[in-house]
């Protein structure tokens, strides 16, 4: 027997899903604590402070 529910689109793999995100990485827990801080975090909460002068 077929399945009635359309397939109109593919499964993204990994790196399809996160240029769809604009590559950002996902830092929070379910927990809502950060696992990383990183620049490129998509929380706001997790990404570390920017430098305040710059370096040169």
């Amino acid at each position: 027997m077929k399945s009635k529910s359309p397939s109109k689109g593919k499964k993204l793999n990994k790196k399809e899903l996160r240029s769809i995100n604009g590559g950002l990485l996902m830092c929070l827990d379910p927990s809502l604590r950060c696992r990383q801080y990183h620049p490129k975090c998509a929380e706001d909460q997790c990404k570390p402070d920017l430098p305040l002068e710059p370096w040169n």
